[in-house]
């Protein structure tokens, strides 16, 4: 038998337990994605007969304005006036095309054959084969008749619906016990399920397939993300370092195609390489007490603001540029519980699901970099 003080290192009793009555829930920040673009687009994309598991909208181009020449021998002293190019229904009569550093007007042309003036205001040059041919302007003669002009075709994007769905069954015995935290596991569950399915279909926004549902397999449908639609655009880095020079080719790149980028989704690397881009360009304040910085907009050189929206779901060697007036999530049918017919002895047995789609239009807009060395 102990003899003495009796203290609670040496108690042989049970003691209660010291634990928190509230269970802390994932932040916010994993659907930093979602925040940025938004569940609810219907309105902006103008969709009729909405909703559909496949979904399709409408895109236009300006007419193209160069071409290639298909003639040798395109000397500086030639007299050559008439030219062959690849694709001559760019074109039309009193149209001032420019080829290397010499302007040319087109009298008349005949499908890929133009008949020009040479030396057009300025002097006659020499000319490669396959150089490029650019549409600069026109001349039209004062009351000629109007001729044929080159249109395009509206194009139509589409992509497919997601369904993401939680299963909740609680037992009823389960149900009974007093919990720390958990006034009820049932409303705990449905409560949680929510944002877990959230973070899912934040990680779709990255990682989401283009696939048709079927009765046969692979059955279900599932939208594409980002990298489905911006083909045109992508640049790999091959574990290189990325630098300020990338960044503003791409968004030069996605501006020169008429989008303007106003938002970059990235991981913590590449934020921390973006602000050490800019440590001797920013605005501050006095302040002796905070040190470091954060840069949550950068200015690019063709003077459109980017937000940075650090997404921990964003691929950790990846950088995304996007235009948000032309992409962003849309809603089939939000999340919602709902309980399902029973075959236990349960409490509770039920479901959480919601079907989501994802709409990339203009995809010159947007631009991303790949494969950027993480440790460099």
């Amino acid at each position: 038998m102990p003899a003495g003080q009796l203290i609670s290192l040496s108690a042989t009793e049970p003691i209660k337990r010291t634990v928190t009555d509230r269970i802390t829930m994932i932040d916010p920040y994993s659907i930093a994605g979602i925040t940025a673009l938004g569940l609810n687009n219907e309105g902006k994309f103008a969709f009729l007969n909405a909703p559909g598991i496949k979904y399709e909208w409408l895109m236009d181009t300006f007419a193209p304005r160069s071409t290639t020449v298909n003639t040798t021998a395109l000397t500086s002293d030639s007299t050559l006036t008439q030219i062959t190019v690849a694709t001559g229904a760019y074109f039309k009569s009193g149209d001032i095309i420019l080829i290397d550093d010499e302007y040319m007007r087109i009298t008349t042309h005949a499908s890929n054959v133009l008949n020009v003036s040479r030396d057009w205001g300025g002097t006659q040059a020499t000319h490669a084969n396959a150089s490029t041919v650019y549409l600069m302007g026109q001349a039209r003669r004062e009351g000629t008749s109007a001729v044929d002009s080159n249109f395009t075709e509206p194009t139509t994007g589409y992509n497919f619906s997601s369904i993401l769905q939680k299963t909740i069954e609680v037992a009823r015995t389960n149900a009974l016990l007093n919990r720390y935290g958990i006034p009820d596991v049932v409303d705990r569950e449905i409560d949680k399920a929510v944002p877990e399915l959230m973070m899912l279909l934040n990680l779709q926004l990255y990682h989401g397939q283009r696939v048709a549902g079927s009765t046969s397999a692979p059955y279900a449908s599932s939208f594409g993300g980002l990298e489905t639609f911006i083909s045109n655009n992508p640049t790999p880095l091959s574990s290189a370092a990325l630098t300020q020079k990338h960044l503003e080719d791409e968004i030069a790149q996605c501006y020169d195609a008429g989008g303007a980028p106003n938002l970059i989704l990235c991981n913590t690397w590449v934020k921390r390489k973006i602000a050490s881009f800019y440590e001797g360009a920013i605005r501050t304040t006095r302040d002796e007490t905070t040190g470091g910085m954060v840069i949550d907009t950068i200015m690019s050189a063709v003077g459109v603001p980017l937000n940075i929206v650090l997404d921990r779901h964003c691929p950790t060697d990846t950088c995304y540029m996007l235009d948000q007036r032309y992409l962003g999530f849309i809603t089939l049918a939000p999340f919602f519980e709902e309980e399902l017919g029973k075959s236990k002895d349960t409490a509770y047995f039920g479901q959480v699901v919601g079907e989501y789609g994802f709409v990339v239009q203009f995809e010159e807009a947007h631009s991303y970099i790949y494969g950027i060395s993480t440790s460099a």
